[in-house]
């Protein structure tokens, strides 16, 4: 998403700044609010807490910065920065619905399944902190202490050290049609350098639907590149060479790290080429997306070679081709030899579209050993992480990896591109599907297994966030034609939204116990959500259908 410097409340990140708080207010109801939100800011920093109660400086900072810093900073991935107590102390609200239903911090991968290198899990214990610092007036703490914030590189970057910088032409789209395009950055190298670690941040989050990385050693990118008009090229012109594939960027991603002294090379005077796939609808927009590479800072000693790829696709699928049909859910399976000798595994990462809802991947040895290797059983299109495991995963040859993937081509899909839902198939376009798992590995070496590559915090271990309440809101009949009654299973009334797939509130008020219709609420035909807020801030989501 766009990294906005906009709160959502109004008023700027100007509001934030030393020069004052009413830099960016535009209107006397915004003056108002910004005036009781410094006072309430000035109440709370000012209040004395009690010993026993949590505090920013002690418990609520060292929670935001290991957890959500890592995309809520400036240049990160995150809308808006989550750093100071002020930054927070706007966002609290919100944060507190997030953490408990699980949607921050984004962590698809199941804990419970296999750990991961950064894995970004909240503890129950950390979500319960929160809410009781949010409650109870949410107190700075000793104001004699400055709080640090963590530090990051140019344009927000997650690198340790930038030491290339693939500055990339800036691109107007030309038109709302998707394109692959690529661009290409001349190195001219006199030594080989290895790659350690790469990082993608796109210059137009909303638009780049993917980019793929490679090293060109004949020129010829570059060639093409020089008889287009516009900065880079697309397929009209011509293909471009792909020498050595580095790496891949999907929505969300952070940068693919090897181990210490594992690298991807580049030869000297090689170009480096990224494919980016622009999606439908920003025509007219700019995008100037930046790669940044980290070196293997001791060369001295051999390098390992790292090789990355798309492993596991459709030749692979024991039940396909991937077709979905439309209103069902849809199982597939690939199963495959990918090694003729052992290998260590680094980092997976499947990738999937729109339609995607769980995928599973495990391995079985020839000796019969099922071993885990991720399980991500909630899709999210917009979290496509690369997963890195603690210690390198032995591979035995001839070690048969196997999937299991689930498509949702439902009206209950709320990210389901087609209403009525269409049948869909394998393609490049985002509306199409794919089935696919990435992999970084290298030649096995003995001992790799007992590399200590992370940890995982011992809290996080087998964490959750709190569990779901069981349903007790239903909108019959569903679909329906515009007529429906809701029924909700409490006692106590709660208050409730509709929302429209795209997020626009079309209904708020709030649900009684018992059968109701909901007063002055008037659908056009689409799917929309109805949320239910419970007396303890928990939130409960039901999509309905509306068919004229």
């Amino acid at each position: 998403m766009p990294c906005s410097r906009d709160l959502g409340f109004g008023f700027t990140r100007r509001l934030r700044s030393r020069k004052g708080y009413l830099g960016a207010v535009t209107s006397p109801v915004q003056a108002f609010v910004v005036f009781a939100g410094a006072v309430g800011l000035l109440a709370a920093l000012t209040t004395t807490a009690q010993a026993q109660l949590p505090t920013w400086v002690d418990d609520v900072a060292p929670i935001m910065h290991t957890h959500c810093a890592r995309c809520h900073h400036n240049g990160g991935p995150g809308p808006f920065p989550l750093l100071t107590y002020e930054d927070v102390f706007f966002t609290a609200n919100m944060d507190v619905h997030v953490m408990q239903d699980g949607e921050m911090p984004p962590w698809p991968a199941d804990p419970e399944y296999r750990h991961f290198v950064g894995e970004n899990v909240l503890s129950n214990q950390d979500v319960a902190l929160f809410i009781e610092w949010y409650e109870t007036g949410m107190a700075y703490g000793d104001e004699t202490v400055v709080v640090e914030v963590p530090e990051f590189g140019p344009q927000g970057s997650l690198l340790e050290s930038v030491d290339f910088v693939a500055d990339f032409p800036e691109y107007t789209l030309q038109s709302d049609s998707e394109e692959y395009r690529w661009f290409v950055v001349s190195t001219e190298f006199e030594e080989t350098k290895y790659i350690q670690a790469v990082e993608v941040i796109p210059g137009l989050p909303g638009a780049v639907h993917h980019a793929d990385i490679f090293v060109d050693v004949t020129g010829q990118s570059a060639a093409l590149d020089a008889t287009d008009p516009l900065p880079g090229f697309n397929g009209s012109t011509g293909w471009p060479t792909n020498t050595t594939y580095i790496n891949a960027w999907q929505p969300g991603a952070l940068p693919a790290r090897y181990p210490d002294g594992w690298g991807i090379p580049v030869p000297p005077g090689a170009d480096l080429v990224i494919e980016i796939h622009y999606g439908p609808d920003f025509g007219g927009q700019t995008d100037d997306t930046v790669m940044n590479l980290e070196w293997v800072d001791d060369t001295d000693t051999e390098v390992r070679p790292i090789s990355v790829g798309w492993l596991l696709g459709n030749g692979a699928m024991t039940d396909g081709p991937l077709v979905i049909p439309p209103n069902q859910m849809s199982t597939f399976h690939q199963e495959a030899v990918l090694f003729n000798s052992d290998q260590s595994l680094l980092s997976i990462c499947p990738h999937m579209h729109l339609l995607g809802k769980s995928y599973q991947v495990w391995m079985e040895t020839p000796e019969g050993d099922s071993i885990p290797l991720i399980d991500i059983p909630q899709w999210q299109f917009e979290w496509q992480f690369y997963y890195r495991f603690l210690s390198p995963v032995h591979v035995p040859a001839g070690t048969v990896f196997k999937t299991e993937g689930v498509y949702d081509n439902t009206v209950w899909n709320p990210l389901n591109p087609n209403d009525p839902p269409e049948e869909v198939s394998y393609g490049s376009l985002t509306t199409d599907e794919m089935f696919l798992v990435y992999f970084i590995w290298s030649s096995y070496q003995e001992g790799d297994e007992n590399l200590v590559l992370g940890e995982v915090e011992e809290e996080t271990s087998g964490a959750s966030n709190a569990a779901p309440y069981s349903s007790s809101v239903r909108v019959f009949p569903n679909p329906n034609s515009g007529e429906f009654q809701v029924q909700f299973d409490r006692s106590d009334s709660a208050p409730a939204v509709v929302r429209s797939v795209g997020g626009g509130v079309v209904w708020s008020g709030a649900l009684r116990p018992g059968t109701q219709t909901l007063s002055g609420l008037v659908l056009p035909s689409g799917t929309y959500v109805l949320s239910v807020e419970h007396s303890d801030g928990r939130r409960e989501a039901l999509p309905f259908v509306v068919q004229h």
